[in-house]
């Protein structure tokens, strides 16, 4: 790839024949790291040996927006110039990986590039913005990004850039013609309305989505 790398995981025997681009979380500031690798190992064991690319993409404050979203498209491109089939690739991505997860699917499809065949994400962070009532709601029940924990901080990856732009807080995007959609999150997230707000639009667009709420 140009400005990233990828870790690549598949097995010699015979497969299911999709592919699983995971896009990791980590607020944009994060790289890939062991944590994410014993998630596409799980990835690789329970979806009956589906090959599994990891991309490391620039964060911030080095690389601001747009470099995760350009790093996202180019290992989608790889995999199509590498004849993967589109309609069996899975992007799947969680927390900053599940916004971009979306962000990438919003970019291929204007630029008319050949959609995946599902998305997963869990606990998306979709609203860069903070304005979902579940960031009021759930302040103190939150044990991660909630009072008194990790600050969700944008800045750097924002940088001079409207925060509203769908390629950035994909909440505020449109949906229309997207794959199907799994949506995980947890009822005491403060990121919880970032997945019911996109998985509503994304509904009423007519798109099939799956949400559990924990």
């Amino acid at each position: 790839l140009s400005h990233s790398k990828m870790e690549w995981i598949y097995s010699k025997e015979k497969t299911c024949g999709n592919v699983i681009l995971q896009l990791h979380g980590g607020a944009y500031y994060k790289p890939y790291n062991d944590t994410y690798r014993r998630s596409a190992i799980k990835y690789h064991q329970i979806s009956h040996g589906s090959h599994v690319f990891s991309l490391d993409y620039r964060v911030a404050p080095e690389h601001p927006f747009p470099a995760a979203l350009e790093d996202a498209l180019d290992a989608y491109q790889y995999l199509l110039d590498n004849k993967f089939d589109p309609n069996k690739i899975i992007v799947v991505g969680d927390s900053a990986g599940g916004g971009l997860t979306l962000a990438l699917c919003m970019k291929l499809r204007d630029l008319k590039l050949p959609m995946p065949k599902a998305l997963i994400t869990m606990s998306a962070w979709t609203d860069l913005a903070s304005e979902g009532e579940s960031y009021l709601r759930n302040q103190t029940l939150d044990p991660m990004l909630g009072n008194h924990t990790l600050p969700l901080e944008h800045n750097d990856y924002v940088s001079n850039n409207d925060i509203y732009n769908p390629y950035i807080s994909p909440v505020y995007g449109s949906f229309e013609g997207f794959p199907p959609m799994m949506m995980h999150v947890g009822s005491h997230e403060v990121l919880e309305s970032d997945t019911l707000s996109v998985a509503k639009k994304a509904s009423d667009a007519g798109v099939d989505v799956q949400v559990t709420l924990y």
